[in-house]
């Protein structure tokens, strides 16, 4: 009867043991007890009510009198995906964000000898933005729609120490619609079409000489249409 019960428990291991063992099961088998092993791969064993060693059965084993069976395998199969997360920030030097496109720029303009020298700084959506420079060295910013004079132009800022603004409700090719004074300053304006187009823009023009070293007027800023 003695002999019967010691075949019958065939292993014991302490709960430290088994950890290691439920963390790669099969790997058990290569220390030369590969019967332990069932034919899925799987490991019986058998925890004491108490706690204490844990025995390891051979396959097909049942747990009784209180002992809680605990089974290890291979492996299971990969799970499914998780759900894709939120969102993240939008990059501050995306050009398109929402459906609206975002131009940035900066353009410097010569002082020249005599009169005005004039650059288009923007040209699209109908809307005509102007960059002047004049013999004084004075920024300037002037704007034009498209031929039918059925466009709106509303302008705000800040120049030369004060505010200003401004509307224009037939905006047309020929408007010339100033968008602050000349000197220096800081214009913000919302453009809208006949047709639906939506225009916003916030420039900087600074007077010659702009950024210390350049003899020259200098505009910056960004628009944002969509």
């Amino acid at each position: 009867m003695r002999k019967l019960r010691s075949r019958s428990k065939a292993v014991r291991l302490t709960a430290a043991t088994v950890l290691c063992l439920g963390a790669a099961g099969a790997a058990y088998a290569a220390t030369g007890t590969s019967q332990f092993v069932g034919p899925a791969g799987n490991i019986t064993s058998c925890l004491p009510p108490r706690g204490g060693q844990v025995h390891i059965w051979l396959p097909g084993h049942h747990c009784s009198g209180g002992w809680a069976q605990l089974n290890w395998g291979a492996v299971g199969a990969t799970g499914p995906a998780g759900a894709t997360g939120a969102t993240g920030p939008v990059n501050p030097s995306a050009n398109t964000v929402n459906g609206q496109t975002i131009s940035k720029f900066m353009l410097k303009v010569p002082t020249p000898g005599s009169g005005t020298t004039t650059s288009t700084l923007y040209s699209a959506n109908g809307l005509t933005i102007l960059a002047e420079c004049d013999s004084s060295g004075n920024a300037s910013l002037v704007a034009n729609g498209p031929s039918s004079n059925d466009s709106e132009l509303t302008v705000s800022g800040e120049s030369n120490g004060g505010t200003f603004g401004s509307q224009t409700n037939n905006l047309g090719a020929s408007s010339n619609a100033t968008l602050g004074p000349a000197a220096s300053g800081h214009s913000s304006f919302a453009y809208a079409s006949s047709s639906g187009t939506v225009l916003t823009g916030s420039i900087g023009y600074q007077k010659a000489s702009s950024f210390a070293t350049y003899a020259g007027c200098a505009f910056f800023g960004d628009l944002i249409s969509g």
